[in-house]
């Protein structure tokens, strides 16, 4: 949503995401109307429309400001705040969570947007109930990933054989020989990665691609390789775990660890409502 769709006001309505009305009371006990939402000045609250039902608190809108959506120190504790509320709501009934920053002028509004949507929203929360989100994060050493490619590519280990024994010269031929070195690396990286993700995939109802993310975000010394998240029905989750660890153990050896976590709410498999926010 953008900011600047939504009419100049004290506050908006923010919504943290929508699940079914049916049980009111249960999502009462998991989100009381005295916690806080993102705006710790406003209290989370449940509106009811229909068969559907939205968890939602107000903001002051001034807060939403470009400048604080572009700063970290700023965003990153209310995004936190945000996932943890939607983590709160889900439990026997599917939860159908929606991206930060989703802000309606009025009840109103938000009343007329799950109106227009009801269907879309009514058939993901049918395809979601039972279901969950995984993710399986890979991360190499880059050493021992270098390594082994070079001990399993015959044209480099040739050429490794016959570097000179010059100093000189056999470092010029090292250099050389570096980017066939990458390049093989990276060739049996991705082979080995698509192939992962393709049996990971087949397991699974749904999968979706996600950005790797740098040392300074996953506090590792190794390199994120495979950031992947999946959609499984919970009585597969056990079969998937088992899943992941054999493919890491065929892998041992390679620098390459795997890890799986969750369930999260299902963010990567929910239908887009990106211009419908006003």
């Amino acid at each position: 949503m953008s900011l600047s769709s939504v009419p100049s006001r004290l506050t908006g309505l923010y919504l943290y995401c929508l699940t079914r009305s049916a049980n009111p009371e249960i999502l009462a006990a998991r989100i009381p109307g005295a916690m806080a939402g993102v705006d710790e000045r406003f209290q989370v609250s449940l509106v009811r429309d229909g068969d559907l039902a939205a968890i939602v608190s107000e903001v002051d809108l001034a807060d939403f400001s470009e400048a604080n959506l572009q700063t970290l120190a700023w965003l990153a504790p209310r995004a936190l705040r945000h996932e943890a509320l939607v983590a709160l709501a889900i439990g026997d009934a599917p939860v159908l969570p929606v991206k930060f920053g989703t802000i309606f002028a009025t009840r109103s509004t938000l009343e007329a947007f799950l109106n227009l949507h009801r269907q879309t929203i009514t058939t993901a929360l049918n395809e979601l109930d039972g279901r969950s989100e995984w993710s399986v994060k890979g991360y190499a050493v880059e050493a021992t990933l270098r390594e082994l490619v070079v001990q399993r590519d015959p044209a480099i280990a040739a050429r490794l054989g016959s570097l000179a024994a010059a100093p000189g010269l056999r470092y010029l031929q090292q250099k050389q020989l570096e980017p066939q070195i990458e390049a093989a690396v990276r060739t049996w990286l991705k082979s080995t990665l698509d192939d992962l993700h393709e049996q990971l995939a087949a397991c699974a109802i749904g999968a979706a691609a996600l950005r790797c993310h740098a040392s300074s975000v996953t506090g590792r010394d190794d390199q994120m390789i495979f950031n992947c998240s999946f959609l499984l029905d919970d009585s597969a989750v056990a079969d998937f775990s088992l899943a992941v660890d054999a493919l890491a153990r065929r892998l041992d050896g390679s620098g390459l660890t795997f890890e799986l976590r969750g369930p999260w709410p299902p963010y990567n498999f929910c239908p887009s409502f990106a211009d419908s926010a006003a």
